[in-house]
């Protein structure tokens, strides 16, 4: 009877290194733009169960994530631009956020990449207010005074 246990606990292992990848391999998205070659092996998930473990990995490549550049170039993200594009207002019954969406631009300045650019949204909560049903678009900073940040476009995303 002990024989049959065996076998089935040696059998859930194999299985087990099976879907687990290599010693040494490295995940897809921790591929370094700066030193990993396009054609360096990584590995992707495919599943998770309910407890966040991977269920099956799938090899890839570096340069199939896009976390890869020719030898010799590192790309050097600097900010060139930082630009107010949406503004829109976040209530509740006793309060409110007044938000800027800005639109900001990094310029890859070693050229490495194909455009030499990217771009991404960062949301600020810049200002609020307090009371009954507060309108954080109406033109008004919190003490009643008018105040231009209080004043909204409605645009919640700068692409």
């Amino acid at each position: 009877m002990r024989l049959p246990s065996l076998f089935a606990i040696a059998v859930c292992c194999l299985l087990f290194l099976a879907l687990a990848p290599p010693a040494q391999a490295q995940m897809c998205d921790e591929c370094d733009p700066c030193y990993s070659a396009c054609d360096d092996p990584c590995y992707i998930c495919r599943g998770w169960d309910m407890d966040g473990n991977c269920l099956t990995y799938v090899e890839r490549t570096c340069g199939w994530s896009n976390r890869c550049v020719g030898e010799g170039c590192c790309p050097n993200y600097v900010q060139t631009g930082y630009d107010a594009v949406g503004t829109y207002g976040n209530g509740s019954m006793f309060s409110c956020s007044h938000h800027t969406v800005y639109k900001v631009t990094l310029t890859d300045t070693n050229n490495c990449e194909s455009p030499n650019y990217t771009q991404y949204c960062d949301d600020v909560v810049d200002g609020g207010k307090s009371g009954w049903y507060p309108d954080c678009c109406d033109g008004y900073g919190p003490y009643g005074t008018p105040d231009p940040l209080y004043t909204c476009n409605h645009w919640h995303s700068c692409f």
